[in-house]
């Protein structure tokens, strides 16, 4: 579920939390220092890199290698200035996710983890950990839900929810819940997006993208494996990546009486506005796997790339059209993509090719010494981030020369690249 880890920082599409800092975590117990190894001698890079190690999302120092801390299912901002854990005593955390110094707390029910947090960071859902594979038996006939204030200014409203569902984020002010209801509960075949007023208590009709409210029972039907989610930077709108997909049913077709088939779409959700929104994909998008596809988002256009077939498509995030779709080359293994500025970074396999976002050509093709387990950019746009097997690799992002490699033992993916709080 990648929708849904965008939210709870888990790899693939969930709690107790456990801090440590470079020193000692609040138990006591001494970080582990990562050494860099060095490859040429580039300036030491002041950035801030965020990977999952083992069951934690440490975030490590790319100049030197050592682990700043490790925090057990985290929630980050859209902006990833906050994360948002739960520690084994009950209290919902605050920290600066550049630091791990803690922020704030509040206390909250034991025995849930942290789902998805407000735009704003007013707000924090915590439920159980999210299931590896949502479909079929047991589900779940009641799902029990906290909504949690982190600065502590309100108490945590608990809700009982008849059904099956899952958290999937925020409306930008924090007033609406959006879910995931998981059909039929205790056996679930598909799954539909509703909205929840938390301050009501109530769900709310969902709007089309030209705000009308959804009728009841026409909202869509889905099946299937949300790939990767990416939020814009503005935190307005949620894009997520779903493959597979041959009884899809789209709410524009059940409401004209049509049904539909389609293997690939991007499930726009606007978090202002409220409204929900399918934008299918082209053939072949869909057919092969789902780790092969990716999803990246920069300025005003989203990069859906196919790594079975190679195919690339470029859509506007304003009229939510497919405006070019052109051939780069197939590639194997799960594929990764990051955009800024006028490149595209797409990570599969034991390579990275860079591609002009003006012509979507390929501008350069680099190698890895192992598959990729995710790419970022840093914030300058200077260095890409790929994540392998045991470590991370720095590149020059525009000429692809190795410029260091760090020893991150147990990383299962590279998340996310920030400046160093003292670069």
């Amino acid at each position: 579920m990648e929708r849904r880890d965008f939210f709870t920082i888990t790899g693939g599409l969930a709690g107790a939390a456990l801090l440590a800092s470079c020193t000692r975590d609040p138990a006591g117990t001494p970080a582990s220092p990562v050494r860099a190894q060095a490859s040429g001698t580039p300036a030491p890079a002041a950035h801030v890199l965020y990977a999952d190690v083992s069951t934690n999302l440490s975030a490590i120092d790319a100049g030197t290698g050592a682990t700043i801390y490790s925090s057990a299912r985290p929630v980050p901002a859209a902006d990833w200035s906050r994360l948002y854990t739960v520690s084994p005593a009950g209290r919902l955390l605050t920290l600066d996710a550049r630091t791990g110094r803690e922020l704030s707390r509040t206390p909250v029910p034991p025995g849930l983890v942290a789902r998805a947090v407000s735009p704003l960071g007013t707000s924090v859902v915590l439920g159980a950990p999210a299931q590896a594979d949502p479909y079929g038996k047991p589900g779940r006939r009641i799902t029990t839900l906290v909504v949690a204030d982190p600065r502590e200014s309100t108490a945590p409203q608990v809700l009982r929810l008849d059904g099956n569902f899952e958290p999937d984020g925020f409306s930008s002010d924090g007033s609406v819940l959006f879910l995931l209801q998981y059909l039929p509960a205790t056996a679930p075949e598909g799954y539909r997006v509703k909205a929840y007023s938390v301050g009501q208590r109530k769900f709310l009709s969902l709007l089309t993208r030209d705000k009308t409210p959804v009728p009841k029972g026409a909202e869509e039907t889905m099946r299937g494996e949300g790939r990767i989610a990416v939020m814009d930077t503005s935190g307005r709108r949620l894009y997520t990546l779903y493959t597979h997909q041959p009884d899809h049913l789209h709410t524009r077709d059940l409401v004209a009486g049509r049904t539909t088939g389609v293997h690939a779409f991007v499930h726009v959700l606007d978090l202002t506005q409220q409204w929900a929104y399918c934008l299918d994909l082209p053939e072949p998008f869909g057919r092969g796997p789902a780790e092969n596809h990716t999803l990246a988002i920069s300025y005003d256009s989203l990069y859906i790339y196919d790594g079975t077939t190679g195919t690339l498509a470029q859509a506007a995030t304003e009229s939510l059209a497919i405006e070019r779709t052109v051939s780069i080359g197939a590639s194997s293994g799960t594929a990764w993509a990051s955009a800024a500025g006028d490149s595209l970074y797409i990570a599969a396999g034991p390579s990275v090719r860079a591609v002009g976002t003006g012509a979507l050509t390929i501008r350069g093709a680099w190698r890895l010494p192992a598959a990729a387990l995710g790419v970022a950019i840093s914030p300058d746009e200077k260095s890409v981030y790929a994540g392998i097997s045991g470590g991370v690799v720095r590149l020059d992002g525009q000429g692809g020369r190795e410029l260091s490699r760090l020893a991150v033992p147990g990383i299962s993916r590279l998340r996310h690249v920030a400046s160093s709080p003292t670069g």
